[in-house]
């Protein structure tokens, strides 16, 4: 037995490393079978030399051949499959980012690596200088996404259903009838945006994944795939496989982090910018929920953030994937009314208190107003998380690292 990773054979013009380690299953010599449902690992979502969801693939697999035989095999796969796969690179049509050119890495284990890697590989920026050594790899900076996604722990899983297209272009066709039946089962994750009246499976860039249902249950996540695939309204797949995956488990993100809020700030299209005593939280309009309670804040708020911190130029600052506010001054903020005939008191001068400008009654100096009340933690809708974000109410109250009122104390 062992573990087989694989990592970066795409770009924005097309490829998919999903559907690379689909025709490696596919191809395995006599002898050689998977054990359990591949591997689909999101990694650090930030990471400079990403694509599209920045994935990695793991199989586990039982080899009855000889060790020499089995490299030999590997070896060929890589010329013939994945090799050629490197050195592509499309820029992107809306987003500055500069992207890098696909540079595949392929890797074997004959034992399950320690997850520390993982661990590493989620949170931040890593190197190959950091990771364990395979028994047998080829290729480039791929080997470190394909490492991390061989040294994923399996703690907290969910499933991806994905079919696969070939390299076409132009709208994918999924049956909206199977749709819609499919987004009732809460048991699967957003198939349907009521919103704008779309289907949320079909990506829109240049790939070979005609679909992806993600789920908590395999078994719905399965039946649910076979549905969407027979429907009449769907266009026909090249293939399809139920992935084991990270997404929703929360890996990359640490305790929350408590602040006061100093200014708030609503930049060009509509993004908010929070200066806080942490430093500048940012709140993109696409988040929806999360950007209209930030744009709510006003300074002297304490806040809960989540999120990580993003350093490319014009995004310096944590990205929040949810916001929960503490509490604050006063919102409406005015003079009580006097307690004896009902009007608006006034200051009577500084250190005289406040005097009824009607029937001159005397009070002490104080301001009045809607109290602030905590609100439960606010996330983008499904459809504007990371995959890697949990629904953070749920996760957090399964966190023992951290209070209500910010991380424990060490």
């Amino acid at each position: 037995m062992g573990w087989l990773g694989l990592d970066d054979t795409d770009h924005l013009g097309g490829g998919c490393t999903t559907w690379t380690m689909h025709v490696v299953l596919s191809n395995l010599p006599r002898g050689v079978r998977p054990l359990n449902d591949p591997c689909l690992v999101r990694l650090y979502p930030m990471a400079k030399a990403r694509t599209r969801g920045n994935a990695a693939l793991a199989a586990e697999l039982h080899v009855d051949i000889p060790r020499e035989e089995w490299f030999a095999w590997l070896q060929q796969m890589w010329k013939e499959h994945v090799a050629p796969l490197a050195g592509r690179r499309t820029e992107s049509s809306h987003a500055t980012r500069k992207q890098v050119a696909s540079d595949p890495g392929m890797v074997w284990f004959e034992n399950k690596p320690s997850s520390r890697f993982y661990s590493l590989a989620v949170r931040q920026e890593t190197s190959l200088a950091e990771a364990p050594k395979p028994d047998w790899e080829a290729g480039g900076l791929g080997k470190i996404g394909a490492i991390a996604a061989v040294s994923w722990p399996n703690e907290v899983s969910t499933w991806e259903g994905i079919a696969w297209r070939g390299e076409l272009d132009g709208p994918r066709t999924l049956d909206e009838n199977v749709l819609k039946h499919l987004d009732g089962d809460q048991r699967l994750v957003a198939c349907r945006d009521p919103r704008q009246g779309r289907g949320l499976l079909a990506p829109r860039g240049t790939s070979p994944v005609l679909f992806g249902l993600r789920g908590t249950v395999r078994s719905a996540v399965k039946d649910g795939m076979a549905a969407l695939m027979a429907g009449s309204g769907t266009e026909p797949n090249t293939g399809s496989s139920l992935f084991r995956t990270n997404q929703g488990s929360g890996d990359h993100l640490t305790a929350p982090t408590s602040a006061t809020v100093e200014k708030v700030q609503v930049l060009r299209g509509g993004h908010v910018a929070l200066t806080t005593s942490d430093g500048t939280w940012l709140a993109f309009a696409p988040s929806g929920p999360v950007r209209d309670l930030a744009a709510q804040l006003m300074p002297g708020d304490r806040v809960l953030g989540i999120g990580l911190v993003g350093e490319d130029e014009g995004r310096k600052g944590r990205h929040l994937e949810a916001l929960k506010h503490l509490s604050g001054p006063v919102r409406q903020r005015r003079r009580p009314s006097c307690t004896a005939c009902g009007r608006r008191m006034k200051s009577a001068g500084r250190d005289q208190g406040l005097r009824c400008p009607t029937c001159k009654h005397r009070d002490v100096d104080r301001w009045v107003g809607e109290e602030v009340m905590p609100t439960a933690w606010i996330q983008p809708p499904v459809d504007r998380r990371r995959h890697l974000a949990p629904d953070i109410n749920t996760w957090a109250s399964e966190r023992p690292d951290w209070t209500e009122q910010g991380p424990a104390p060490s």
